[in-house]
């Protein structure tokens, strides 16, 4: 049996590389790591980007995430936007995320929220960084 912390961290690891190196392509201005204080303190999120708090989750068996993942991201969100990202083995990485992260009209609610894959959440991610560019 695989430690289960030694898979969490080799999980985020993963999902940092994939985040810089798709900030790196796409010029969004920021990079990432994982924060390694998140096993002595409460409510911290593993990966914070700019207005993005995110928590990585991988499961051996399941189909869905759990109720309290999604509240412990939101927990340590503040006033950015929660995100969660999951992967049960040999299924394809998940992203929740609350509505208003994809609509930007929608109500600030994170109880209301959808479910991405990956690649969909990080062409979000890039679309609402160029809007914020663009305004600015």
């Amino acid at each position: 049996m695989a430690d289960t912390r030694s898979k969490g961290a080799s999980f985020e690891r993963d999902i940092v590389k994939r985040i810089n190196a798709f900030a790196d392509q796409h010029a969004l201005g920021f990079t990432c790591k994982r924060n390694l204080d998140q096993y002595q303190t409460a409510d911290l999120c593993d990966i914070q980007i700019p207005n993005h708090a995110i928590e990585c989750k991988a499961y051996k068996s399941g189909w869905w995430f759990a109720p309290a993942w999604w509240e412990q991201v939101c927990a340590a969100c503040g006033d950015d936007t929660p995100v969660l990202i999951y992967k049960f083995n040999n299924k394809a990485i998940r992203v929740c995320l609350p509505l208003y992260a994809i609509n930007e009209n929608m109500a600030r609610d994170n109880s209301r929220t959808a479910v991405v894959t990956l690649d969909e959440w990080l062409e979000l991610l890039k679309v609402s960084f160029e809007q914020q560019r663009e305004a600015a």
